[in-house]
C-alpha cells in the first residue's frame, strides 16, 4: 500500500517533465516527399520546429553531405529561411517545408569508371538560431539518393 503514493508521485513527475519546449530551438526532421530523386524533380523536406519563447528568426542553415563524394558537399546559411508567415504567428511550435529544386539540391559531381555518374547518397543537415542567439541541435534527414 505504501508503494501506491510513491508510484503516483513518480508518474506525475515524469509525465509533467515530458514534451516541454526549451529555450534553445528544437529542430527535428520529419519526412521527405521521396528518398530517390532525379532530373527536374523537387525534393521537399519537412521539419518540426519548437521554441519555448517562440522567438524564431528566419535563419536556417543547410548542409549537404555525400559519403564518398566530397565534391558534391555544400553548406549554405543564406539561401534557406524560415518563412515570415511562420515567424509572424508567434507560436511556439510548427512545421516548415523546405523545397529543393535541382539547382538548390545540387547535382552529382562524382563519376564512375568509364564515364557514368555515381548516384549521390546524401544526408541533409539543418540548424536554426532564434532571436536570442540560441542555436538548435542539427537535424539530419534520412538518406536521399540523387540520381542526376
Amino acid at each position: 500500500m505504501r508503494f501506491i503514493p510513491i508510484f503516483i508521485i513518480a508518474f506525475l513527475f515524469f509525465n509533467c517533465n515530458k514534451d516541454k519546449f526549451t529555450t534553445k530551438p528544437q529542430l527535428k526532421y520529419k519526412s521527405a516527399n521521396t528518398t530517390t530523386i532525379s532530373g527536374s524533380q523537387t525534393l521537399t523536406l519537412k521539419l518540426d520546429l519548437t521554441d519555448k519563447e517562440g522567438d524564431f528568426s528566419s535563419f536556417l542553415g543547410l548542409k549537404k553531405t555525400v559519403s564518398g563524394c566530397p565534391g558534391s558537399n555544400f553548406i549554405d546559411s543564406s539561401t534557406y529561411v524560415i518563412p515570415d508567415d511562420f515567424i509572424s504567428t508567434k507560436k511556439t511550435e510548427g512545421e516548415i517545408s523546405i523545397s529543393l529544386d535541382r539547382l538548390k539540391r545540387g547535382s552529382n559531381t562524382c563519376f564512375l569508371p568509364g564515364g557514368g555518374i555515381k548516384p549521390d547518397t546524401t544526408i541533409f543537415k539543418f540548424w536554426t538560431r532564434d532571436k536570442a542567439g540560441n542555436v538548435s541541435d542539427t537535424a539530419l534527414s534520412e538518406k536521399i539518393i540523387i540520381l542526376n
